[in-house]
This record gives structure tokens, sequence and C-alpha cells, in this order.
């Protein structure tokens, strides 16, 4: 015996919006296959943290910076 979700997915609902017969026709899977590459993409790169060794290396040239044109001394 198989349990009903009980939940509906925000994405599932925008799909069935979009296009209901798709929708059903495709089993509730994503019938977009292009659209759903890319909103996957966008989703991990908003999940994504800073680059640590970015920060690095843009506060050292920073410094570098500051130092020579002698704002800062050492």
């Amino acid at each position: 015996m198989s349990k009903a979700k009980s939940n509906v997915s925000v994405s599932n609902l925008a799909q069935y919006a979009e296009d209901p017969t798709a929708f059903i026709k495709a089993g509730g899977k994503a019938y977009n296959e292009s659209a759903a590459a890319a909103g996957t993409k966008a989703h991990q790169r908003i999940g994504m943290g800073p680059s640590k060794a970015k920060f690095l290396i843009a506060t050292g040239l920073l410094l570098a910076a500051l130092v020579y044109l002698r704002v800062i001394g050492l």
C-alpha cells in the first residue's frame, strides 16, 4: 500500500499551471528539459557560498596597492 504525497511542491504547481496537459502526460516529471537544467543550475549557483580564495586574493591585491600608493606604510 503506497501513501499519497500530502504536500505539493511549488515547482510542480508552477509546471501544472503552465501546461496541465504536458504535466499530466509527463507524469509529474520535468517536461521541459532545458528549463529544468537552467533551474537546477541557478539553484546550485545560489547555494554556493563566497569563495575564500577570491576574497584573500582581492584583499592581498588591495593591501599591495595601498602600500604601493603609500596610503598605508609598513
